[in-house]
């Protein structure tokens, strides 16, 4: 029997939010509330952060055999707009629960990272490797972040897709 697989965006507090072909809210606000309050303000110089957002596998039924080669990507463009980023770490090793926070990350354009296998992907089972063959949290949290630059424009940032993927025997 296939695996039943979710992405959650997880807490500090360890608790995750399934986000399964859900939306990520990046914003000035600790949560994961998918609404319009606490926008990101276009800085007059410089650039500002949002509160970081970590995404994890969740296996809520376990494989027949087993699940392997944990990755993300995105479709290799920034459509966010101009003075707009997204970053991405894999941070403390991948394990445990980590802090959201709004200082830069200093990670990786994430829009370097594109359909595929590690290296052209993100690698979620880079520490906590497979094969992963039991339910509950899996693989690595890829954290990720926004940037806005005093370069941006005002209005609705377009939305942006990345995709999670797994090998499944």
């Amino acid at each position: 029997m296939a695996a039943t697989v979710q992405i959650h965006e997880m807490t500090a507090a360890g608790a995750g939010v399934d986000k399964t072909s859900g939306t990520l809210r990046f914003k000035s606000a600790d949560d994961q509330t998918v609404d319009s309050s606490n926008r990101i303000q276009i800085p007059g110089a410089g650039s500002v952060y949002s509160y970081t957002k970590h995404i994890r596998f969740y296996f809520s039924t376990g494989p027949s055999v087993d699940i392997q080669n944990l990755r993300c990507y995105s479709d290799g463009g920034n459509g966010l707009g101009t003075g707009v980023g997204l970053q991405y770490d894999i941070p403390g090793g991948g394990l445990g629960t980590f802090p959201n926070i709004a200082t830069n990350i200093a990670g990786t354009d994430i829009f370097t990272k594109t359909a595929g296998n590690p290296p052209t992907s993100v690698d979620m089972d880079a520490i906590n490797t497979g094969p992963h063959t039991s339910t509950g949290y899996k693989g690595d949290h890829v954290r990720m972040q926004m940037s806005v630059s005093s370069a941006a424009t005002q209005g609705l940032t377009p939305s942006e897709t990345i995709t999670c993927a797994y090998d499944e025997t």
